[in-house]
């Protein structure tokens, strides 16, 4: 009688099968011993006052988050310094996952190449989330004396510091789209900043400045009730929301500077921290109120995630460094 010695006892295979099952559960449990769920509000800072690009950012995904995560997501607005003020009270929380800005343009992309921060915008973030891309877009009043952004630089180049521009700070990213204009026509003009896109708009149509650099998010309210008009758009292709206005490459002046929005915490964020917070912000990117928004913004929604979103901030930062070098 032959022996089947390839196939152990009946006790065996079932000590064989327990052991087997609970191999197999170790990375289970494993990983959902790593899960992150958050105990207490998540705030975001802005660095802008509210009714700007990145507090209208801020607060659609926050509104678009409940029911995703367990807490309140509040937006807490800290505006000076082109946005470097919430960037650095950002740099200076603890990595626990409940303190975010709302970052990627002006105070990790500009303001760096301007002045020395307390922070340093390459490396004091762990950039959670990329959300949007909005092109810069110039405009004047409806009843401007400039027929076109070809007649502005004419008389831009006619005087120095005869045309004056808005922005939303000093050495924020429309500032420095300002001085990438000034240095591709061979013109000087003056700058004026404000301490939001709001208050730049409403210096433009009050007549304070002869124009002003805005997001269409920021600009969509004036520009809907015929108070403004967009001259040009200051990226690689036309805006969707404004298909008329040109771009400076098509004028002859090759400037593109997109202004990035995303979320982002401090530096040294553990890593299922940043899983949990991102997955559930991209849940909320998938929700009809924020589809909605971007619908009716004019914002464009452009996904990254971390590290993909941190090769844009670098990328971005040396650009406009090397494009401001006088």
């Amino acid at each position: 009688m032959s022996v089947n010695r390839s196939r152990p006892p009946a006790a065996g295979r079932r000590a064989a099968l327990r052991a087997l099952a609970a191999m197999s559960a170790l990375p289970a449990a494993r990983a959902f011993a790593q899960e992150w769920v958050p105990t207490q509000p998540i705030q975001i800072l802005v660095g802008f006052a509210p009714g700007g690009s990145a507090d209208q950012i801020a607060r659609q995904i926050s509104y678009a988050s409940k029911g995703i995560l367990p807490v309140p997501v509040v937006v807490q607005n800290r505006a000076g310094a082109a946005g470097a003020i919430a960037a650095q009270l950002t740099a200076d929380a603890r990595p626990d996952g409940y303190t975010l800005f709302v970052g990627g343009g002006s105070e990790t992309t500009s303001v760096g190449n301007h002045k020395s921060l307390p922070y340093d915008p390459r490396k004091s973030f762990v950039p959670v989330i990329k959300l949007t891309r909005a092109p810069t877009v110039l405009v004047v009043r409806s009843d401007a004396r400039f027929a076109d952004m070809r007649a502005l630089i004419a008389e831009a180049r006619s005087a120095p510091e005869k045309v004056s521009y808005g922005s939303t700070g000093e050495a924020g990213i429309f500032h420095s789209a300002g001085l990438v204009l000034e240095k591709q026509i061979g013109a000087k003009l003056l700058h004026v900043p404000y301490k939001g896109a709001a208050d730049a708009m409403t210096a433009l149509v009050g007549g304070q400045v002869d124009c002003a650099f805005g997001a269409p998010e920021e600009i969509k309210a004036l520009l809907d009730a015929g108070r403004i008009r967009p001259l040009a758009v200051f990226s690689k292709s036309r805006a969707s929301a404004l298909p008329s206005v040109p771009t400076m490459a098509e004028l002859g002046v090759p400037i593109a500077l997109d202004n990035m929005k995303g979320l982002m915490a401090p530096a040294g964020l553990p890593a299922p921290v940043y899983r949990a917070l991102h997955d559930a912000f991209l849940r909320a990117t998938q929700t009809d109120s924020w589809k909605e928004w971007v619908a009716k913004s004019g914002v464009t929604f452009d996904y990254a995630d971390g590290p993909a979103f941190q090769k844009e901030i670098v990328e971005a930062y040396e650009m406009i460094g090397r494009a401001i070098a006088r």
